[in-house]
């Protein structure tokens, strides 16, 4: 099975519209996850001709189309409004439709535990009479609040396997809150397959719990590699001990067709290599990866 390369702009988190261009054609990636920032190229302050602009050069010039934006927003922060995440929301779902983009990830973000480590389980530090079930239908109240606008805008949201919700388990305990308040909805996940792994969550579980929420491009799969659970520093897809082919066999057999978007986080770990150059290691790695042969 040929995989779709994706890759979010975590990667060149400072390159112009023409370098991530330049990129993408020299990589053969057709498809981008945009992330926003205060000091990247797409902002929350970003205006409409600004970001036609984004789009039309990367079209024009790589055939590249962002399929993704990836905001900032925390729905299970306590410290923020409600109404404030919503407002948020709503103007990262405008910038998505704009840029033509189908989906806006979110973040669940409750807060952590300050004494928790990368390859465990966090546990939170919650307001007094808060617990992972409120704080988990809290945010799902945040997104339903804004279903009518992305049905309208025909852009999804999806919720990552992150930070306080790293797991699938968790992730879909949002779901499930989102699926009593709003039944019918098409609210998604974002399958970083790290994340659940360096907690000790097996795939098989993971992709138990979000199958559902991924297929029949409701979702979609971020790879990425590290070197042990309990450093995230990226590592070029391969060299790592993130089980990628075990994943995309999981993937393959689930009914999966959607992109494996390449999360290279150069903004946090300025040191690694060139988004360039992770972008090929990780397309090596999913050619040598015989979904048919792993099968028997």
């Amino acid at each position: 099975m040929a995989w779709q390369l994706a890759a979010s702009t975590l990667g060149a988190p400072y390159d112009s519209v023409d370098q991530l261009a330049g990129i993408c054609a020299r990589t053969h990636v057709t498809q981008l996850e945009m992330a926003v920032g205060d000091e990247m190229l797409i902002t929350m302050r970003s205006t409409d001709r600004e970001l036609a602009r984004i789009r039309h050069t990367l079209e024009e010039r790589a055939s590249v189309s962002i399929f993704s934006l990836d905001s900032r927003v925390h729905v299970c922060d306590p410290s923020v409004p409600d109404e404030q995440l919503s407002e948020d929301l709503k103007r990262c779902f405008h910038m998505a439709s704009v840029l033509g983009a189908r989906y806006v990830r979110v973040f669940p973000s409750a807060p952590l535990d300050p004494c928790c480590t990368p390859d465990r389980l966090p546990g939170l530090q919650l307001p007094a009479g808060m617990n992972l079930a409120s704080i988990s239908r809290r945010g799902a109240r945040v997104i339903v609040s804004i279903l009518s606008l992305a049905d309208q805008l025909g852009v999804q949201p999806v919720l990552e396997t992150h930070d306080s919700h790293p797991t699938g388990e968790r992730n879909a305990m949002i779901h499930a809150a989102i699926d009593a308040l709003a039944p019918g909805n098409q609210v998604g996940s974002i399958w970083d397959v790290a994340h659940p792994w360096r907690v000790g969550e097996d795939p098989h579980t993971t992709f138990s719990f979000l199958k559902q929420y991924l297929i029949g491009g409701r979702g979609f799969v971020q790879i990425k590699d590290c070197a042990f659970r309990g450093d995230q520093t990226p590592v070029l897809q391969g060299t790592g001990r993130v089980p990628l082919a075990e994943i995309c066999r999981i993937l393959a057999n689930g009914g999966y067709e959607g992109p494996l978007s390449l999360e290279w986080e150069r903004r946090w770990y300025p040191q690694v290599p060139s988004l360039e150059k992770a972008l090929v290691a990780a397309r090596d790695a999913l050619e040598k990866i015989d979904i048919k042969r792993d099968l028997k």
